[in-house]
């Protein structure tokens, strides 16, 4: 019991950490939240210019070290956690602001609720690998985490598509690529 209660103090300081971790390392300039610059703002300029004067700041995680097979779950839901905290301010932030654009047209407005959902099924996917590892079944953890990744990706190609090469989402599934890929090393290497 003594083991569980340390655990759960070490997962507990690991996501206060992550998740006030200041980082500037991935700022999301305002000017970047328009759904497309080809929209025309001049109607709406009001808002646009009093929200350009700031900048919206992520931050980011760093990646903590694991020396241990035995800080594998530790590890995985530390970043889990941080990873699904950043996504649903990533979503909050990011993407319900340019849905709320009415000027959006249907393929844009499309692309950004399939986002919406693909990021809420890979925190599905993020609560299931952080279960799995904490049962100790390495093998569907690194499924989940390769389903979290999926997930990332079918975004990735639909921002893609319709807003090129956008920094917001660039950023932010680079990111979240390389949480899974650190995960997956070490569920792959304690499975191995």
């Amino acid at each position: 019991m003594a083991l569980q209660t340390q655990t759960m103090l070490v997962v507990i300081a690991i996501s206060f950490f992550l998740a006030i971790l200041p980082s500037k390392a991935y700022e999301y300039p305002s000017t970047s939240l328009s759904p497309s610059p080809s929209l025309d703002s001049s109607s709406d300029s009001s808002s646009v210019s009093s929200s350009s004067s700031s900048s919206q700041i992520f931050d980011i995680p760093t990646k903590p070290l694991v020396a241990k097979a035995s800080d594998i779950p530790s590890f995985v839901k530390a970043s889990m956690v941080g990873t699904m905290t950043k996504t649903e301010e990533f979503i909050k932030n990011v993407i319900d602001k340019r849905l709320a654009n009415k000027k959006m047209d249907s393929y844009q407005k499309d692309c950004l609720e399939t986002c919406k959902e693909v990021y809420e099924d890979a925190m599905d996917s993020m609560t299931k690998a952080t279960e799995d590892v904490n049962l100790g079944n390495y093998f569907k953890a690194n499924v989940d985490i390769s389903a979290m990744t999926s997930f990332i990706e079918t975004c990735k190609d639909c921002a893609a598509e319709m807003y090129g090469d956008d920094p917001a989402f660039q950023k932010f599934q680079n990111w979240a690529e390389g949480i899974a890929s650190d995960c997956l090393d070490k569920v792959a290497g304690a499975s191995s």
